[in-house]
């Protein structure tokens, strides 16, 4: 008898905040929040400029050395403030937001960033919202550093996060073995 060709799924029994933190074993799926996709997709043109300010949008940022984490999801060249920021965001589960945070601030070198734009300082900026809408207490701060008004867009992030994460457990919930 020949061997079957066809694939049976496997029931695993996961926790819901395996899926809506990413499982990797899913990541190939459209059940997975991976990047938030649908909170990624919403993306402006990858660059934008005014009197004030030029915003760079995903784009690496070429360093004299080679340095791994050289594509913040923001880059902001305020001219205002003669500063860069580079602004990073993640969606991590509730246990992994003060560590997703460390590892947002400690991620890029700020000083070869710092070099790469003629001297102009270099901050990093984390913006860290979890999957189920908890935000740090330093989330306020960072957005002041930016210019933004911290409440109204605070919710804003919470209720976008919130809709994603709804959204992949229905589909999640929605699979069939």
């Amino acid at each position: 008898m020949a061997p079957s060709t066809s694939v049976e799924l496997v029931a695993i029994p996961v926790s819901l905040s395996h899926v809506i933190s990413g499982c990797s074993a899913l990541s190939n799926s459209d059940s997975t929040p991976g990047a938030r996709s649908e909170i990624k997709s919403r993306r402006p043109e990858a660059v934008l400029e005014n009197d004030c300010a030029r915003l760079y949008w995903d784009r690496a940022v070429i360093t004299d050395r080679t340095i791994l984490a050289n594509k913040p999801d923001i880059v902001l060249m305020d001219r205002a403030q003669s500063r860069i920021f580079l602004v990073d965001t993640t969606i991590p589960y509730d246990e992994n937001l003060v560590k997703a945070e460390i590892d947002k601030q400690t991620k890029y070198l700020a000083h070869e960033m710092t070099d790469k734009w003629g001297g102009l300082p270099t901050e990093i900026i984390p913006v860290v919202v979890s999957a189920n809408g908890l935000i740090p207490v330093s989330l306020s701060g960072h957005l002041r550093r930016l210019g933004l008004r911290g409440g109204p867009l605070q919710v804003q992030m919470q209720k976008a996060v919130l809709l994603d994460t709804a959204r992949i457990v229905r589909r999640f919930l929605s699979l069939s073995p």
